[in-house]
């Protein structure tokens, strides 16, 4: 199988890369630095790099280089994402995760749903949140944009339905997991090396939802059945 990661030079993503590569898929990885992409490859003979900052111009025309490099695209893992505790509600701030988690998002996902359109087949990946189904304190946009995401995915997938398009959708939906984004200690924090087994497992089961782990369907099923002005008191 060939698969383009973005945002594979950390966490989730170089994980999720380096576990399909070791498997033998053929993996194309994207991020901003270089030297962290060649690291990846020097030990991969199946992996491409392309140098990619998702809010650049030439975005698309960088992937399909990629995607042309690699000989195809069978799946598109979005990794990319940034996101940090903002109490003071700083603006620049919360721009610049919206840059990156929806205006970066969007426009991968939209040039995803038409090359898999096209081609006939695909399968397309967004590693979301949590924090996606309830607004968290001092992260306004992360949850929102985290939320956008999710509901984008579930927008693409119903329109796919409709256009009879054979195109899978995947929303991958971590919790706490111990990476370079979660800056505190949480309880229930899930290792990097089980939350990327967890999540290629998903991916190649074609999973419409993958909780990273288990527990937070439930938790986030019990989420949703808090009153506001509960939630708006906790935490």
């Amino acid at each position: 199988m060939k698969i383009i990661i973005i945002g594979a030079t950390s966490g989730l993503g170089r994980g999720t890369a380096e576990i399909f590569a070791n498997k033998g898929h053929s993996v194309g990885i994207t991020g901003r630095r270089s030297e962290l992409l060649e690291e990846i490859a020097s030990r991969f003979s199946t992996v491409r790099t392309a140098q990619m900052d998702v809010n650049q111009n030439d975005t698309i025309s960088i992937l399909e280089n990629l995607i042309q490099n690699l000989g195809g695209m069978d799946m598109l893992l979005y990794s990319s994402g940034i996101g940090e505790a903002n109490l003071n509600i700083d603006y620049e701030n919360e721009n610049r995760t919206n840059k990156t988690n929806i205006d970066g998002f969007t426009k991968i996902a939209c040039f995803a749903y038409h090359y898999f359109k096209n081609q006939g087949y695909g399968h397309f990946a967004v590693i979301s949140s949590v924090a996606g189904f309830r607004g968290l304190r001092g992260a306004p946009s992360y949850s929102a944009t985290k939320g956008y995401q999710r509901l984008f995915m579930e927008s693409l997938a119903q329109t796919a339905h409709h256009e009879k398009v054979k195109i899978k959708f995947t929303t991958i939906v971590p919790g706490f997991v111990d990476t370079a984004l979660l800056k505190e200690k949480y309880p229930l924090i899930l290792s990097l090396t089980k939350a990327v087994r967890i999540i290629t497992k998903g991916l190649l089961k074609q999973k419409r939802y993958i909780y990273v782990d288990g527990k937070w369907r439930f938790i986030v099923f019990c989420m949703r059945l808090i009153p506001n002005w509960i939630w708006e008191r906790m935490l």
